[in-house]
């Protein structure tokens, strides 16, 4: 009975944030052995956070939102930043908006200034992007979804979601361009789209001349049998409260359809 007691006395003596941590480790480790996995599930992932430093190979670590005590393989969503931003911040975001059943993979980009990132050319941030996919399958193998997957691009990061799309849409089917420039998706573009397996688009504005441009690209896609939708709200630019609040239902309707982030939205 003493010891028991100066035990609880020496945990709560810790330091709150090592004290939260060894409870949130005891909490995952119980329900993973609480049961065993019925036939076809995966043992429940687990970690000590939701939110992991992911390395990538020849490039800066990607910031990952994880499907904590997932038993069945979970969708990927990939989140490219805009310019002097960061890769955990978009990844918070997100996990409020997709719900924390989905992998959510935000690469890390290249330096702009001290602490802030950048996504440097199309090419780099393909190049970034193939090694972080490549790397999270690596580390959570059976529990990461195969393709499609959910491409979002913010600001900057969405001219280069807009390259992406163009040059693999059956593998990122689902688009969403985020108060970036909608004529990053030329009428080509919209042509390979539609004819090689895109599904959905959403062009989210805050500013006139996006507006314009984004009717103009989802008449162009919806014309090629895309659906698509442009929408401008009157918040931003920063992905503050509001923003997202204003997010919430457009990106309920670009992933209508797709069961898997349906039920990871529960």
């Amino acid at each position: 009975m003493i010891s028991g007691f100066c035990g609880k006395i020496a945990l709560l003596s810790l330091p709150p944030p090592l004290l939260r941590l060894l409870l949130a480790c005891a909490l995952l480790t119980s329900v993973a052995c609480s049961r065993a996995p019925k036939h076809g599930e995966l043992a429940p992932l687990v970690a000590p956070r939701w939110r992991v430093e992911l390395p990538v190979e020849g490039f800066g670590p990607a910031t990952v939102a994880l499907p904590l005590a997932a038993t069945r393989p979970r969708p990927i969503a990939v989140v490219l930043h805009g310019a002097r931003d960061r890769a955990e911040w978009q990844c918070g975001t997100f996990r409020g908006l997709l719900g924390g059943q989905v992998f959510i993979l935000c690469p890390q980009g290249q330096v702009a200034e001290a602490g802030l990132y950048g996504l440097g050319s199309v090419d780099d941030a393909e190049a970034e992007l193939r090694a972080g996919l490549r790397a999270l399958k690596a580390r959570f193998g059976a529990h990461v979804a195969p393709s499609p997957i959910l491409l979002i691009g913010y600001a900057e990061g969405a001219d280069v979601a807009a390259d992406l799309a163009r040059q693999e849409p059956s593998f990122f089917s689902r688009v969403a361009l985020i108060h970036g420039d909608p004529s990053a998706l030329s009428s080509s573009g919209v042509k390979i789209f539609a004819e090689r397996g895109g599904k959905r688009v959403l062009f989210f504005c805050t500013e006139p001349a996006c507006e314009q441009s984004g009717a103009e690209r989802a008449l162009l896609l919806t014309r090629a049998g895309v659906t698509a939708m442009s929408v401008k709200r009157d918040v931003g630019p920063y992905l503050d409260q509001a923003f997202v609040a204003a997010l919430r239902g457009d990106m309920t309707w670009l992933l209508e359809g797709d069961a898997r982030f349906a039920s990871a939205r529960r």
